[in-house]
C-alpha cells in the first residue's frame, strides 16, 4: 500500500494525477450522488481530450476497432437525434453521449502508461464496495445507514436496505454491476494476500442483494455466483453451503418470500391472484410485457434509426393516438400500449430508441462476450491469472447487457457510468490477454 501511495506521488505526471482523481471518485460518487458521479466523468473526459491535444495518442491503436464501433455507435445516436421528431427531448442525451466513451478512454490510458496504477484502482474499488457493504450491514441490523437513512418499508413489517442510496432500490444493481470487476481485478492485481477474498466478497455481497428486494439483481447475482463456481468446482460445496445458511437466515425477513418467490409467481399468472387472473402464463409481468409490445410498435414505426434516446414516453402517447382503434389490444395476451419513461429491457429499448443499427451493434458486441466468456470456461485449459481477469470482465460486461431479464434505462448516465467504467478496464485486460496469444 505504501509503495502504490509513493508512485502515485513521485511518478504520475501532474495532469494524469488529476485525471485519475477523477476516475477514481467515480464509483463511490455513483453510491452517494449521480450528479457528482456524472460531474467526476465529464471532467476526467475534458482531462482527457486536454491530453489528446497536448500528447501523443499512439496508446490507442491497440484498441483501433473498439474505437471504430464507438464511433459508429455515436453516429447512429446522432442520426437518430436528427432524424426525430422530438429533438429537443432527445438531444441532451445523445449530443453528450461521447463523454461515456471518454471515460472508458480515460482508464485504458492510464492502465496503459502506467504498469503500477492497477493497484490504486484495485484499492478505489475494494474500498468503495467495502464502505458499501458495511454500511448496508450496519443499516440492516440498525435500520440506520452511516448518514441516517432510514430503511425503506412495503409496510409495517417489511422492510428492505438501501445504503446510500435512501429511498432508490439501485444497491442491489450496484452491488452486482461491481462485483465482476472486483474478482477481475483480484485476478489482475495477483496481490497473494487477497487470494482467499474473493469467496467472502461473493458471500457478503449475497446477503445485501437478497434484502435489497432486488429481483433483477439477485437474478444477476445469481448467474455471477454460478459463472464463478465453475472455475471453481473445488470450493464448490464449501460455497454452496455458506450461501445457503445466508439463505436461510435472510428468510426470517418476511419481505424475502413475499418479494422474490409470491409476487413472481402472481405476475408471471402461475398462481391465482386477484390482481393478476387473465389466465395467461407470461415470461415476466403484465406490465413488461406491455411496455415491450409498447417498444415494438414504436420499432414497426422507426425501424433503421429509431425515435430517438429519451423519446419512448412522448412516442408512446402518439401511438396511443394512432393505434387506439386498431390495434390496442389485437394480440394473443392482450398486450396494451402502456407509456413509461423506458421499455424496461436493454434490446428492445435498443430497438425503439436508436432502430435496427444501434441494436445490431450491441447485439455483435454481446455475441463477442458470450463467445469469449465461453471459450475461456470451456476451452482454455490452462487458466492464468490474467486469463480468469478477463473472464470475469467479460462476466461484468454481460451483466450490464444482459438480454432475458427486465433492465433499467440503457441510455440513464447511472447505468452507462457503471457500464463504462467496466468497459475501460475490459479494454485493457483484452489487449493485455491479446498481447500473451491466449
Amino acid at each position: 500500500m505504501s509503495t502504490t501511495i509513493k508512485n502515485f506521488t513521485q511518478e504520475i505526471e501532474t495532469i494524469d494525477k488529476y485525471l485519475l482523481v477523477f476516475i477514481g471518485l467515480i464509483p463511490i460518487s455513483l453510491a452517494m450522488s449521480i450528479f457528482m458521479a456524472d460531474l467526476f466523468g465529464s471532467a476526467a473526459g475534458i482531462t482527457l481530450i486536454y491530453i489528446f491535444l497536448k500528447k501523443n495518442i499512439s496508446f490507442l491503436k491497440p484498441i483501433k476497432k473498439e474505437i471504430f464501433l464507438m464511433i459508429v455507435f455515436y453516429s447512429i445516436i446522432l442520426i437518430s437525434l436528427f432524424l426525430s421528431d422530438y429533438f429537443k427531448h432527445s438531444f441532451l442525451a445523445s449530443f453528450f453521449y461521447f463523454r461515456y466513451f471518454l471515460v472508458s478512454l480515460s482508464i485504458f490510458y492510464l492502465l496503459s502508461k502506467y504498469k503500477f496504477i492497477i493497484s490504486i484502482f484495485f484499492y478505489v474499488i475494494l474500498a468503495t464496495i467495502s464502505l458499501v457493504l458495511l454500511d448496508s450491514i450496519y443499516q440492516y441490523l440498525s435500520g440506520r445507514n452511516l448518514f441516517g437513512y432510514i430503511k425503506p418499508e412495503f409496510n409495517k413489517e417489511m422492510s428492505y436496505i438501501t445504503s446510500f442510496f435512501d429511498q432508490e432500490k439501485k444497491l442491489g444493481s450496484y452491488m452486482v454491476r461491481f462485483l465482476p470487476l472486483i474478482l477481475a481485478l483480484m485476478h489482475l492485481y495477483n496481490e497473494a494476500k487477497y487470494a482467499h477474498l474473493n469467496k467472502y466478497i461473493l458471500l457478503v455481497v449475497g446477503l445485501i442483494v437478497i434484502n435489497s428486494s432486488e429481483r433483477t439483481a439477485l437474478f444477476l447475482y445469481f448467474f455471477i455466483l454460478v459463472s464463478y463456481i465453475l472455475t471453481n468446482k473445488k470450493k464448490l460445496i464449501n460455497i454452496l453451503i455458506s450461501f445457503f445458511i445466508i439463505l436461510i437466515i435472510s428468510t426470517f425477513n418476511p419481505m424475502i418470500k413475499k418479494k422474490y418467490v409470491d409476487l413472481t409467481l402472481n405476475q408471471m399468472e402461475l398462481v391465482e391472484s386477484r390482481h393478476y387472473n387473465s389466465g395467461v402464463v407470461r415470461y415476466i409481468s403484465e406490465e413488461h410485457e406491455n411496455l415491450i409490445y409498447t417498444a415494438l410498435l414504436n420499432f414497426e414505426d422507426n425501424f433503421l434509426f429509431g425515435s430517438g434516446i429519451k423519446t419512448f414516453h412522448p412516442k408512446c402517447k402518439e401511438l396511443k393516438k394512432k393505434y387506439f382503434r386498431d390495434r390496442l389490444g389485437e394480440n394473443k395476451k392482450r398486450n396494451k400500449l402502456v407509456c413509461s419513461t423506458h421499455p424496461h429491457n436493454t434490446y428492445f429499448q435498443l430497438l425503439s430508441d436508436i432502430g435496427i443499427f444501434g441494436f445490431l451493434i450491441f447485439f455483435y458486441f454481446l455475441f463477442y462476450i458470450i463467445s469469449t466468456f465461453y471459450k475461456i470456461l470451456f476451452k482454455v485449459e490452462k487458466k492464468e491469472q490474467i486469463v480468469m481477469s478477463y473472464y470475469f470482465i467479460n462476466l461484468g460486461m454481460l451483466v450490464a447487457i444482459f438480454p432475458l431479464i427486465p433492465s433499467g434505462n440503457v441510455f440513464n448516465n447511472w447505468i452507462c457510468l457503471i457500464s463504462y467504467f467496466t468497459l475501460g478496464f475490459w479494454l485493457f485486460i483484452k489487449k493485455k490477454v491479446i498481447q500473451k496469444n491466449l
